[in-house]
Parts: structure tokens; C-alpha cells; sequence
């Protein structure tokens, strides 16, 4: 049983030390991705605050650019109330030059606010997943510590329960052949010393004769008066 649960408890640390060993490896290339992913989110932020720094200059530009239109149409009111068509027609070329410089800037404001939702879209796919690498990394961590935990707990039950069990056992087990063997040795003397005892009164009890020795002693006493 001993063996068993030995066996179970080495093979529980054994995968408890491999999943740690994977855990330590794939650690540093975790913060490394974590690292490089946040040098990418910073460098997002900062083109898609320049994208969108752009599109609000296209903005003041395409609005300076409908306003001066606005201010050359006006001057084109005023010459040809004035009957000054050389100044109309110079105020007029301007107001066209001004309203296709406006068409510009709308194209490129349309292009640039299709760029900017698209850098908007990918920042904010690419913020989710890096969330979602950190909480990743965070369980990974909590799983990490949990493994240290066990294959401590693990390492002291392998130490107390076999490593000292197996030395205390043959300890013990040692001692006590040691002292069955002293015990069985005096019982064999004491059995020994039993048996000679009870040979020698067994011979004792075959030759004695009782009637004998009465007369023996009566002789011994009825001679010792006669004298």
C-alpha cells in the first residue's frame, strides 16, 4: 500500500513539476508579448490621434476654403452691381478657385474619415485583445503560484509520508527483529533450563522407594538404642 501511494505521489510531481517547467518557459515569452503589445497599443493611440488630427485639419482647411469662396462671391455681387466686369470676372476666378481647392479638401476629408474609422476599429480590436492577453496572463500567474503551492505541499507529503516513513520503518522494524530475536532467545534458555529441570525430578521420583527409606531409618534409630 506504501508502495502505491508512493507511486501515485511521484507521478502527481512529476506532472506538477512538467506543467510548472512549461509554466517558467512560456513566463518570460508572456511578458515579452505583453511588453511588445503595449509599445503597439501607445503606438495606435498615437496614429490614430494623428489621423485624427488631420481630418480636423482638412476640416479648418475645406471651411477657410467655403468661406473665402463665400467672400469671393460676394465681391463677384458687388463688381457686377458695379458694373465692373474686369473686377467680377477676378473675383469670380477666384471664387472657383477657391470652391475646387473645397472639393479637394471634401475628397481627402472623405478619404481621411474612412481612415481614421478603420484605425478607430483596428485600436479597438487590438485594446480588447490585449485586455484579454493580460487577464490571460493574470490566470496564468494565479495558475502558476497555485502549481508552486502544490508541488510544495506535494514535495513535504513525498518527504514525511516516504522519505522519513521509508528510514523510520526500516528503524523501527529493525529494532523491533532486534528485540523478537533477544526475546526468543531467553525463551529458548528459560525452555531449555525448564526441561532439565523437569528430567532431573522425573529421575529422582523413578528411583526413589519410601518403604526403603522408612526402614532404613528405623534400623538407623532401634541401633542407635541398642548401644
Amino acid at each position: 500500500m506504501v508502495k502505491g501511494l508512493k507511486e501515485i505521489s511521484e507521478q502527481i510531481r512529476e506532472g506538477i513539476t512538467q506543467f510548472i517547467e512549461a509554466v517558467d518557459g512560456t513566463e518570460s515569452l508572456v511578458d515579452k508579448t505583453i511588453l511588445d503589445m503595449k509599445a503597439r497599443l501607445a503606438d495606435a493611440k498615437d496614429l490614430v490621434a494623428t489621423a485624427i488630427a488631420e481630418e480636423q485639419r482638412l476640416k479648418r482647411a475645406y471651411q477657410e476654403a467655403i468661406d473665402t469662396a463665400e467672400i469671393w462671391g460676394k465681391e463677384v455681387d458687388t463688381a457686377s452691381q458695379m458694373d465692373d466686369q474686369g473686377r467680377a470676372s477676378k473675383a469670380r476666378q477666384r471664387e472657383r478657385q477657391h470652391l475646387l481647392r473645397a472639393d479637394d479638401y471634401k475628397r481627402q476629408i472623405d478619404v481621411q474619415e474612412t481612415v481614421v474609422a478603420r484605425l478607430k476599429a483596428a485600436l479597438h480590436e487590438f485594446y480588447h485583445e490585449f485586455r484579454d492577453t493580460v487577464k490571460r496572463s493574470e490566470i496564468l500567474c494565479q495558475r502558476q503560484k497555485q502549481a508552486e503551492t502544490r508541488a510544495e505541499f506535494y514535495k513535504k507529503v513525498y518527504q514525511l509520508l516516504f522519505n522519513e516513513l521509508d528510514t523510520n520503518v526500516s528503524k523501527v522494524f529493525e529494532q523491533a527483529e532486534q528485540k523478537l530475536k533477544a526475546t526468543e532467545a531467553e525463551a529458548e534458555i528459560w525452555e531449555g533450563k525448564s526441561h532439565q529441570t523437569t528430567t532431573e525430578a522425573e529421575t529422582t521420583g523413578d528411583n526413589f522407594n519410601l518403604d526403603q527409606v522408612l526402614a532404613d531409618l528405623k534400623d538407623d534409630v532401634l541401633g542407635s538404642r541398642q548401644k
